[in-house]
Order: structure tokens, then sequence, then C-alpha cells
């Protein structure tokens, strides 16, 4: 990987020099959300000195901001970082505006509600309410999804530009998470024009087995989709109400969408007409599980 110092200001006495070490340090670790770093890997893209990369991870780690796997030793960016970036804009009044619905799904159904937004080819969880069953599925804030095997993830992927789109399978590819996910750039295909012709998505038991997730995509003023919400539960109560459960996202994600400026919901012929195939191999990119 190449090194990217980071350019330090002009002769500033009020300037804090630390500062910008950790900042090289995040901006390295933001590189890889998913998979996370080593020691050396980060010391050679920050190109500060190993010790001093690791009192600032050692550091942050206390804090409470950095993870380090147990068994990998990789460094990665914990849901404490990201939970402070959701109280900031632009994901603020998103979350704001979307907790009073989702609260209101939680209620009616009893299974967890979610709240995800595009980040680096990745769906990352931004609000969660768990249910409060004993037997309940429910991710943490600072997880990340793929885009190929989740509802979040293809409520996001389905409107992306194709451009887009295949930056991310490029990168990730399409791991099988299940024996039930969709391994093919010609499945993924089909399945994402079912979502932009239904207006949500499902994932059965493709991330997890006994699990199913029914989402959608959240838009803004400018048509884009910028989150998904979704409705996660054990397999065995929510195939009972599927029906009404994709009915119940879909209007949700429809009232937030309008409540953040959006009015034009997209034409999935034209949508589909603006796509080209995909051809991603199927066990390219990495494979590390994701909550």
């Amino acid at each position: 990987m190449r090194k990217r110092h980071a350019r330090a200001p002009g002769r500033d006495k009020n300037f804090v020099g630390v500062t910008q070490k950790i900042f090289s340090v995040l901006e390295a670790l933001s590189q890889q959300p998913k998979s996370g770093l080593p020691l050396d890997e980060i010391t050679e893209i920050t190109g500060m000195a190993k010790t001093t990369v690791h009192r600032l991870l050692y550091s942050m780690g206390k804090l409470g901001y950095i993870e380090q796997d147990p068994v990998t030793n990789l460094y990665s960016l914990s849901g404490k970082f990201f939970e402070l970036g959701t109280n900031a804009l632009p994901y603020q009044r998103l979350t704001v505006l979307a907790k009073p619905l989702m609260q209101s799904l939680l209620l009616t159904f009893g299974e967890s509600v979610n709240l995800a937004v595009p980040m680096s080819g990745l769906a990352i969880y931004i609000l969660v309410l768990e249910s409060p069953k004993p037997h309940r599925v429910a991710a943490a804030v600072g997880n990340y999804s793929y885009f190929h095997c989740t509802s979040v993830g293809k409520s996001i992927a389905a409107f992306l530009s194709p451009e887009e789109l295949e930056q991310s399978l490029i990168r990730y590819g399409l791991p099988a998470m299940t024996p039930s996910s969709i391994t093919t750039g010609s499945r993924l295909e089909e399945e994402l024009a079912k979502v932009r012709a239904e207006g949500v998505a499902v994932d059965n038991e493709e991330n997890a087995q006994g699990i199913i997730c029914v989402g959608g995509p959240i838009f803004a003023s400018e048509g884009r989709p910028i989150a998904a919400l979704s409705i996660s539960g054990p397999s065995v109560r929510l195939s009972q109400n599927l029906p009404s459960v994709k009915t119940a996202v879909g209007e949700t994600v429809q009232k937030i969408s309008l409540l953040l400026g959006h009015t034009l919901a997209p034409s999935p012929k034209l949508e589909d007409e603006k796509r080209t195939s995909l051809n991603i191999a199927p066990n390219q990119g990495s494979e590390r599980d994701l909550a």
C-alpha cells in the first residue's frame, strides 16, 4: 500500500502536532473499515515510527475509539467512533426524523429495527433499536454489512450508479456468507432489479442462517440513496408476517424520504436501462463475517 504522509501546516504556534498524527492514524484505518489493519501497515501508511503509532493506537483504544481483534491483532475503528459521527451532520437530521418511525415499527412487530448508511462500499449501522424479546437479532452501531447479502445493502446498492456499485463489488467481491448468499453478478442484477420494482429488499438467510431481514432505501432531496432501514428477526417469527413487514417497511422509508425532501420515486425501468452487466468473480474480496 502506498504511503500517505499528511501535509504538516507551516509554522503555527497554536497547532498541536500530535493532532496531525492522530488523524493520520484514523484516516489510515478508515481506508479499511471492514477488515482492519496490522500495526506494520498503519506505520507504513502514516510514515511514523512504529512506537509512536503503537502509543497512539493504545491511547485511542483506552478511550474506546479503536479496537484490536484478539485473534488477528488487526486494528479498526470502534462503534464508539461511529456513534460520535452520527451526532454530527448530515446524519443527525436523518436519525432524528427516522427514530420515531423506527420505534413505531419496533412496537408493531417486536423485532429489531436498523438504520444504515453507505460508506466505503459497505453499509454501516448508525442507529439500532433492539427487540425486547429474549431470542432476538440486532446489529451494533458501527457494524458493517456487504451490499449483496443484506437487506440494507441491497436497498442502497439498487439505486447506486453502476460505477459506484462496480467499485464496491470489485473491492469486496460476492463472498458466500451462507449457502443462500448471492455469488454471481447476474443473480445480483436480477435481485437489485426486483428491489427497484418493489421498493423493498429481503435478506432471506443470506447473511446469517436463521435470520430474515426486510429493508428499504431512504432518499434525500436529490434522489440519491443516503440510507436504508430494516427490520431483522429470527426466520421462524419474521417469515409468518413477511407480507405485512414488507408493506410497513416500504411505507416507513417513503415517509422518511419525504421528510428529507424527496418527492419523485426513481423509475425502475429507467434505472435498469442505465445499468450494464456486472462481471464480478464470486469469491473476489474478503470473506470476513460482518454483523
